[in-house]
């Protein structure tokens, strides 16, 4: 991390967004893109303040900034972003394309595979998104816990408690501070 102090724009920003003050950030950063036009990080955070207030084409647009400044792997993330504007929207087939517009970008960040898992989880599609998150566990870069986590969700809603039980186990070792995994492991503990 470095050592350098950010600027007292940033800062504001920064703190407005923390505090879910959603319209100040959108005003805070609209100001600080006049004067840095080609800033990523600016865009993203207009992006996921419009966002917040449901205000999804502009959101896009911001995203969609954030991938023409972007080398195409830097903006893989941001398909994610994008995806998950869809997915709120309940635009679940666009929602899925993104999803895999990211996964296609950065095959080895699990990001893209736990997003299209869990959606494909909620929409009840338990064999599908067992496959997704099985890739996402080949990945370089995941968040290993969330991965278990999900796989144990699907096991559970195919009350296979065995397994859930297994994967919930190990989202906890990979994260002592998982809360949502330490309460489904409570629950499928007695049944498997």
């Amino acid at each position: 991390m470095s050592n350098k102090k950010l600027s007292p724009e940033i800062q504001a920003i920064l703190s407005a967004s923390d505090a879910g003050l959603h319209a100040t950030t959108i005003s805070l950063v609209q100001q600080f893109l006049v004067e840095n036009p080609d800033s990523p990080r600016g865009w993203i955070d207009l992006g996921r303040a419009f966002a917040q207030i449901f205000r999804f084409d502009e959101a896009e647009q911001a995203f969609n900034k954030v991938i023409e400044l972007s080398e195409e792997t830097s903006a893989a993330a941001i398909y994610g972003e994008i995806g998950n504007l869809y997915r709120i929207q309940g635009k679940f087939a666009q929602a899925a394309q993104y999803y895999d517009k990211q996964i296609s970008t950065d095959p080895e960040d699990a990001l893209g595979y736990l997003y299209l898992g869990n959606l494909l989880l909620r929409q009840g599609d338990f064999k599908d998104a067992e496959a997704v998150f099985r890739k996402a566990l080949d990945c370089k870069v995941a968040c290993f816990d969330e991965v278990h986590y999900s796989l144990g969700l699907v096991f559970r809603c195919l009350e296979n408690y065995v397994d859930a039980a297994s994967h919930f186990k190990q989202a906890i070792e990979l994260n002592d501070r998982h809360a949502e995994a330490k309460v489904a492991l409570k629950d499928v503990k007695q049944l498997s």
